[in-house]
């Protein structure tokens, strides 16, 4: 129950964001349709057997994304200005980084690693200065383009869960 309603309370709050106007028809339509919608993810993960657990020190780059969200927006803005290209523009890199593999019981090594890779990929493709070009490998790792040439927020926090 308390993963249907994480789900319900993350889908609700996003449709509240993208309705408008809000009255109370909207509401209970949003709460109805929040909760059939996260039964529903709860019972297809269920159904797969997927687990996505995540080392606790990958908290640390959820909590440091929306500071780089925000600090490579604002990088990406500035690249358009013509005085900041004229003092140089940071010098992008591709860079692997490896992943940690968790190992939650009674899930088969292989589909906890590519589900873990999406969940990670994700993570670091949704900071506006970086995306995951390819995910695979034995240990599994990503590599990432990144508009800084030095490591990110998010990058750095993944970084430092890895070798600990």
């Amino acid at each position: 129950m308390v993963e249907v309603a994480v789900w319900w309370a993350l889908l609700f709050a996003g449709y509240l964001v993208l309705v408008s106007p809000l009255s109370g028809g909207e509401f209970a339509l949003g709460a109805v349709l929040s909760a059939l919608a996260g039964g529903a993810a709860v019972l297809a993960r269920r159904m797969s057997g997927s687990l996505f657990l995540m080392p606790w020190g990958w908290a640390g780059a959820l909590l440091r994304l929306p500071a780089a969200v925000l600090a490579d927006t604002w990088l990406l803005a500035a690249l358009v200005w013509p005085e900041v290209r004229r003092r140089g523009t940071p010098a992008g890199a591709l860079r692997s980084l490896p992943l940690r593999s968790v190992s939650p019981a009674g899930q088969p090594a292989e589909a906890r690693e590519e589900s873990w890779q999406a969940v990670a990929g994700l993570m670091l493709s949704l900071s506006p200065g970086s995306f995951v070009v390819e995910s695979g490998g034995h240990p599994p790792a990503l590599l990432v383009h990144a508009v800084r040439a030095a490591l990110g927020p998010v990058e750095n926090a993944v970084e430092r869960s890895v070798h600990r």
